[in-house]
């Protein structure tokens, strides 16, 4: 009796089972996902491992944009449902686990057949997960002085640049398709060069003119390493008239506009493969228009990710000519500053450093507060404790304004060597920049020891008081 009571209740169990997952696939076609999402749920705390059930309620989390739940249950599903692999590539990517990415795309064309026409288009996928994945590998960790969000139409105002690096325009161009770009043009400070973007069949170029006496020459494409199948624009050259920073949405963007930099080589009379800059610099959306106060050590560019489609938002953060990376063994970290979500802030607020016990008085500029330890920041050298920790603190800081002399000397350099056409002063300027490389380096090595020792000098006084 028992034992026909048992297949009574199994029989009428599935029955409702069957019912349910029936109802659950009529919300799900019906694009009532959220109704479908809770049946599955339902049935999963019964079939956890159930691969189809797996798969139907992660179609459902990624509809809904619950992109940690949708990863989890398309995973589990994938070993039967290997279409698991393109959501799973897609929601990899939007999370920045590029190197995930990059494999489900591979197990996704792995499984294609050699003729599928969808190849070619997952290859090129694939290749933008494998930027990724390299790019997110050096995440620059930089410091955001100001940020602003303005009008697109009228962003370049709001760039407090001076004449002294060139003049910069913004003009809106309508295409033939209707669309709308900026069209920029950027003049050398001499006034004698010009770079600007132009359109061509609907694509967007950049081109240079020189002057000739009181006229301009006709335009010639920049170079081919710069001008690709896809759009180019944002031009802007550094003072040291081989540096250039443009923006791409081409085959090397991760998405919208990247920014990218090149430099032009005398020797083959052509810029250098353009590199993308990487994080947090570019993203998905547009990102654009970088430009650099290098005798100031200042820099803006602008991106319009999270921002209105008619709205831009402008950065200006301390540039350096050696970078520094977020450390990437914290994931969840190296994502936030790569989306620029956290970054370290500071003001261009210049702080005197004078003290009676000491012979020195220096002006730091781009430093707001010296940071001891978790609990203990200082606003003004003046606050130092210890004489000896203060003593290397003034150390540190001559060390400091010897470097960014020798970087602005550096930079000198390099416009001579990228505006001279003799062979032999060329070899005279590069050994040059070579041994102000090196001493360079060596007086970064000396300031970061420097400043541990005005560190562990100023806690180990106030660890005995």
């Amino acid at each position: 009796m028992k034992l026909k009571f048992l297949i009574i209740y199994l029989f009428i169990s599935s029955l409702v089972f069957a019912q349910t997952a029936t109802q659950a696939e009529t919300f799900f076609n019906s694009k009532k996902y959220s109704e479908a999402k809770s049946i599955y749920e339902n049935l999963l705390r019964k079939k956890p491992n159930d691969f189809l059930l797996n798969y139907k309620y992660a179609r459902c989390c990624y509809e809904l944009k619950n992109d940690e739940l949708a990863i989890k249950h398309f995973e589990t599903a994938v070993p039967k449902f290997p279409q698991s692999n393109i959501y799973l590539a897609e929601l990899y990517y939007n999370n920045y686990m590029f190197e995930q990415a990059a494999q489900a795309y591979k197990s996704h064309i792995s499984s294609l057949d050699s003729i599928d026409k969808q190849i070619l288009s997952f290859n090129k996928k694939l290749k933008t997960a494998e930027l990724g994945a390299k790019l997110i590998r050096r995440v620059e960790d930089i410091t955001i002085i100001d940020s602003i969000v303005v009008n697109k139409t009228e962003f370049l105002k709001f760039y407090k640049i001076g004449k002294e690096f060139g003049t910069i325009d913004q003009k809106r161009l309508k295409l033939n398709n209707r669309q709308v770009i900026d069209k920029i043009s950027f003049t050398t400070q001499r006034n004698d060069r010009m770079f600007f973007s132009d359109s061509i069949r609907n694509n967007t170029d950049i081109f240079s003119s020189i002057k000739l006496l009181n006229e301009w020459s006709l335009p010639t494409s920049l170079s081919s390493k710069i001008n690709t199948d896809a759009n180019e624009n944002y031009p802007f050259l550094l003072l040291d008239g081989i540096t250039m920073y443009f923006a791409s949405d081409g085959v090397n963007s991760l998405g919208g506009y990247d920014i990218f930099v090149t430099k032009y080589s005398s020797v083959s009379q052509d810029y250098l493969q353009p590199e993308n800059i990487g994080f947090p610099f570019n993203s998905f959306a547009n990102d654009y228009m970088m430009i650099v106060d290098e005798q100031n050590n200042l820099a803006w560019f602008a991106t319009d990710r999270n921002q209105p489609s008619t709205k831009v938002a402008i950065y200006k953060f301390i540039f350096n000519l050696t970078k520094t990376y977020v450390n990437n063994d914290d994931f969840t970290n190296l994502k936030q500053a790569a989306l620029l979500k956290s970054y370290k802030k500071t003001s261009e607020k210049s702080i005197v450093f004078t003290n009676e016990d000491n012979d020195f008085t220096k002006t730091l500029k781009n430093v707001s507060k010296i940071i001891i330890n978790d609990s203990t920041v200082y606003n003004k050298p003046t606050e130092f404790k210890s004489k000896e920790a203060l003593k290397l603190y003034a150390e540190y800081s001559e060390i400091s304004s010897n470097l960014k002399l020798q970087q602005k000397e550096l930079q000198n350099l390099r416009y001579q060597y990228g505006n001279i056409e003799n062979v032999e002063s060329i070899k005279v300027i590069a050994d040059k920049i070579l041994d102000k490389e090196l001493y360079i380096i060596k007086l970064e090595l000396a300031k970061n020891q420097k400043e541990i020792s005005y560190i562990n000098e100023e806690n180990k006084y106030l660890d005995k008081r």
